[in-house]
């Protein structure tokens, strides 16, 4: 299985249609399975933490570039204001919450019937003969 796992994250580099990236059922075959087999280790809670961990280790892996590609974006001519943003976030210096504060009030048969009667009164066409 964790050679399985290996190749399913290698998997996820390629993007889908790529000719590199392998099928499930290229890496049954490379594994001796079948595709069936991988479908059920894929549904296993064990063996989705392992990929996700896999996932996670590969892409600490590319951490510097991720880095590199950044500060260049940053110390340009103009620098980009989402490298900016972003570099901002990740230190803390910026915190992106967000709070919406509601208040509801309940209201019986009367409250509505007044704001109905509000409502069409209001939209009556007013007589400017008189």
């Amino acid at each position: 299985q964790k050679q399985a796992i290996d190749m399913l994250v290698e998997r996820e580099e390629y993007a889908k249609g790529d000719p590199d990236r392998k099928s499930l059922d290229q890496i049954a075959e490379e594994l001796d399975t079948v595709r069936k087999t991988i479908y059920n280790w894929r549904n296993t809670p064990v063996f989705q933490e392992a990929l996700a961990e896999a996932s996670r280790e590969r892409l600490a892996v590319l951490a510097p570039k991720a880095y590199g590609a950044m500060s260049k974006l940053m110390s340009g001519a103009q620098p980009s204001t989402k490298a900016l943003d972003l570099y901002f976030k990740t230190q803390g210096w910026i915190k992106n919450e967000q709070s919406i504060d509601l208040t509801t009030r309940s209201r019986d048969d009367a409250d509505l019937e007044a704001e109905i009667e509000r409502l069409t009164g209001a939209s009556k066409p007013v007589n400017t003969d008189e």
